[in-house]
């Protein structure tokens, strides 16, 4: 047991490490940090352009009052924040295809650690992470939601499990590439099904909602922080949501080993 907190304390040491070093990289050229933000926003307008007209109409989403629609929207924000994050996870099918692996394959550690956390991209991170979590404050004001340690411990839960969801599905999208010779049109696809989060599920038809959560669970990545606060989860809802993140990590670990033993160096 101590061992493993020990390797567990080394390998956050080491996150944590490679974080600073993506920020002192990214600040070095403070041009391109900028254009990165400000090509961010430009595409946030779009997204809240969005939740603009819900507010405006004052229109329901499902059981969804506008109010309730900003938590969602800014989650889903916050998410598209995370995901872009994850630098090293959207870099493997470079790397992969040019055969940049090897380095990496002489270094200590899992180099699944080493390559998914090796970069960070704060530049497009930022924006995403900042108006998300403004949105969902407001939202969450907004819906008189109580600020308790339930509401925000079990909001906080579901919002990691979000997290662990968006690094498996990202990095098993990304893993294709061991497989196929073109991920564009995963990309492509990984990308609509992503888009599906901007608004609640409860706006899509039942048929939809179902394969969302249980075939292609992709909205519990977004919906399952806010339903939860929002009192909206059933107790099936509830341990789906808990038990997906650890699948869908599994899964994703799988499909490394997998990939990895497809690998062929620079060397050849």
């Amino acid at each position: 047991m101590r061992g493993r907190l020990h390797e567990l304390k080394w390998y956050v040491k080491v996150a944590i490490h490679f974080g600073k070093l993506s920020l002192q990289s990214t600040m070095e050229y403070p041009l391109d940090f900028a254009s990165g933000v400000c090509v961010e926003l430009a595409y946030m307008t779009i997204k809240l352009v969005y939740l603009y007209v819900v507010l405006s109409a004052g229109m329901k989403v499902g059981s969804m009052t506008p109010d309730m629609v900003i938590i969602f929207v800014g989650t889903y924000i916050f998410m598209t924040g995370i995901w872009m994050l994850f630098g090293g996870v959207n870099n493997i099918p470079g790397q992969v295809v040019r055969g940049d692996l090897d380095l990496l394959m002489t270094k200590p550690g899992s180099l699944q650690f080493l390559q998914t956390f090796g970069k960070f991209n704060f530049a497009l991170a930022f924006p995403n992470v900042a108006v998300g979590t403004i949105l969902i404050i407001g939202g969450w004001r907004r819906c008189a939601i109580p600020v308790t340690i339930s509401h925000i411990g079990v909001f906080i839960l579901y919002l990691a499990a979000g997290i662990v969801l968006t690094y498996s599905f990202g990095l098993m999208a990304a893993l294709l590439v061991f497989w196929v010779t073109s991920l564009n049109a995963v990309s492509t696809l990984y990308a609509a099904l992503w888009d599906y989060n901007n608004m609640p599920m409860e706006l899509y038809p039942k048929v939809i909602k179902q394969i969302g959560t249980f075939l292609i669970p992709i909205f519990l990545v977004t919906n399952w922080s806010g339903m939860a606060v929002l009192g909206k989860l059933n107790p099936v809802q509830i341990i789906w949501g808990i038990t997906v993140p650890g699948l869908a990590l599994l899964m994703a670990r799988t499909m490394w080993k997998a990939g990895i033993k497809r690998y062929t160096s620079a060397n050849g």
